[in-house]
């Protein structure tokens, strides 16, 4: 008599839920999408990365809060800085490249050195939340006990650069007989530290407003500096 064969056993099935469809992980999932990464990508992390800075302080800040701030993956901005200190350095040259994109925009079609000193002084006015960040980073900055050379040139390069725009204008304008025989290093030093002067007041006192302080700079230096036109020679 044939023995009877058994019938191989059906492999259970695990029911899924109605309307829940199972999906099979991708590889690398979680990982950051570099393609998907816009062209403006890198400014919106520097531009985080400066207010975060500016606010809280350097050591305070991590690269988890500027990717929670952008809702980027943390990795995406390890990808384009490398490290934190990197960032710090790349939010510090946003700020003034700024800055002197608007300097640069200011003496558009201005050749006198009156006329391009002002334009620096209106530059602080208009670009001055932006300088007052600088200025937040550079003084909480200046507190860390490691300090690296890579970012305290790019903290001096703001004033490398305003020295330079700054010395230029002085020697042009006693060349031309424009501004009276002056220490064009020391008016240099003096414009530049009262102008952080105005921003560290307005830093510390919120009620401050630093406009019409700039503006008396620029008077004071109608006063002292400029040398006013014979009225034989004014049109």
């Amino acid at each position: 008599m044939a023995k009877e064969q058994k019938s191989p056993r059906a492999k259970k099935v695990k029911r899924v839920p109605a309307g829940r469809v199972r999906t099979k992980r991708a590889s690398g999932a979680g990982r950051p999408k570099l393609s998907v990464a816009t062209p403006d990508t890198e400014v919106r992390i520097r531009q985080a990365a400066l207010e975060l800075f500016s606010s809280r302080g350097f050591s305070s800040v991590t690269t988890k809060d500027i990717a929670d701030a952008t809702g980027f993956n943390p990795a995406l901005i390890y990808y384009y800085f490398g490290s934190k200190e990197e960032l710090f350095r790349r939010a510090v040259t946003l700020a003034v490249e700024r800055a002197f994109e608007q300097f640069r925009i200011s003496r558009q079609g201005h050749e006198q050195p009156r006329e391009i000193l002002y334009g620096w002084l209106d530059t602080h006015i208009l670009q001055f939340d932006t300088i007052s960040k600088l200025i937040m980073i550079s003084m909480d900055y200046a507190k860390t006990a490691k300090r690296k050379s890579r970012l305290d040139e790019a903290i001096h390069q703001f004033y490398d650069e305003e020295r330079e725009v700054l010395r230029q204008a002085l020697s042009a304008g006693i060349a031309r007989g424009e501004f009276r025989r002056v220490d064009v290093a020391e008016t240099a030093t003096f414009i530049s530290t009262y102008l952080d002067g105005v921003c560290v007041r307005a830093i510390i006192l919120k009620k401050f407003d630093p406009i019409p302080a700039i503006k008396q700079l620029r008077s004071f230096l109608d006063t002292y500096l400029v040398i006013a036109e014979p009225e034989s020679e004014r049109i």
